[in-house]
């Protein structure tokens, strides 16, 4: 009995250890969002408030790591930023949603480089993104 209770406080704390560092690394990709500038005139954080593109928080990760990461084209101690979306395809909550589509920069000094299609969407196009309605942002 004892080995299940002691069992079970472990995996309580372990859980909560968890959680508390998905909470620190969403803070952080959400600070590294705001101060990323879109030609939009507003963040990539605020766009994406905008266009009501959900981001799937577990799955996004920032991470700077001091050996290069070719996969990404960083260098050792440049950032890469990696939100993953899941967009809608219109107006209507009953429509299909583009899911899981990566949006990625890499960030260096404080300058993000949008380096998947959606990230240069975001950042660099224009007002609408597109033609339909629901792109409207």
């Amino acid at each position: 009995m004892l080995r299940i209770a002691v069992a079970a406080a472990f995996l309580a704390a372990f859980a909560t250890g968890a959680g508390a560092a998905a909470d620190a690394q969403w803070k952080e990709i959400a600070k590294a969002l705001d101060a990323i500038p879109s030609d939009a005139g507003l963040s990539v954080g605020k766009r994406i408030e905008r266009c009501k593109f959900k981001i799937e928080k577990d799955a996004s990760s920032i991470d700077t790591r001091p050996v290069d990461r070719p996969e990404f084209g960083a260098r050792a101690g440049q950032t890469v930023l990696q939100i993953i979306l899941d967009i809608p395809t219109g107006a209507s909550a009953a429509q299909a949603a583009v899911r899981r589509t990566p949006a990625i920069w890499v960030i260096d000094h404080g300058k993000a480089t949008p380096i998947s299609a959606w990230a240069i969407s975001l950042q660099q196009g224009p007002v609408p993104m597109g033609y339909e309605a629901w792109l409207n942002c």
